[in-house]
């Protein structure tokens, strides 16, 4: 005997008004996560696991309908950028050049799509041009791809002090080995790099 129509179309729309229910509650739950995980972050950026609750909902459908995906995937390249530990300077393990070099292919992403955080997403990539360890010829480039991002960053936000900062140590080093005759020479930073002077706060990342 075949259940009554009436009583299928009840119960289909029961079973939907949960699954609205509970998906409003996955994108009330995303926007929490996303704030409390952001001041987490701040204090501590190394740790893992930031920003992986996906909710009740297969496939995170509540995260994307909270409309905070790209915000989510800026996070994590920011995040990457922290695990690469740029204080090392050229000096870091592979596992963190590793690191930064999926925090330079995220933000590069995120800075293309017109992601959060413009100006501090083109300030993290100057840093980590600076963080390639170049072959003597490829230098020049690698300088002027850092001016060039701490310039975009400036132009997008221009009280962004470590910006200003990164890019007035560049064109100090630039001139002073124009003024020495050296080509490539240049001194260390306290990090073991031609460019310790590079400004590595978080200030201004919006965590």
């Amino acid at each position: 005997m075949k259940p009554h129509r009436p009583a299928l179309l009840v119960g289909g729309g029961f079973l939907a008004g949960v699954l609205l229910l509970v998906l409003a509650l996955d994108v009330s739950r995303a926007q929490r996560t996303l704030a409390g995980d952001d001041a987490r972050f701040l204090s501590q950026p190394r740790v893992g696991s930031y920003w992986e609750d996906d909710g009740v909902v297969p496939f995170a459908l509540g995260r994307r309908l909270a409309g905070v995906q790209d915000d989510l995937e800026h996070r994590r390249a920011v995040q990457r950028f922290w695990l690469g530990r740029p204080r090392d300077g050229l000096g870091a393990s592979p596992q963190r050049l590793a690191e930064r070099a999926r925090a330079q292919a995220g933000l590069a992403q995120s800075e293309e799509d017109g992601g959060p955080g413009a100006s501090q997403t083109a300030t993290l990539l100057g840093v980590l041009a600076l963080l390639t360890p170049p072959d003597e010829a490829e230098r020049p480039q690698v300088v002027r791809a850092a001016a060039a991002a701490f310039r975009r960053a400036i132009v997008l936000d221009p009280d962004n002090e470590d910006a200003k900062f990164n890019l007035e140590s560049i064109l100090r080093l630039v001139g002073d080995q124009r003024n020495r005759g050296q080509g490539g020479g240049g001194s260390a930073g306290q990090d073991g790099t031609e460019f310790g002077g590079a400004a590595l706060s978080r200030r201004g990342s919006g965590y």
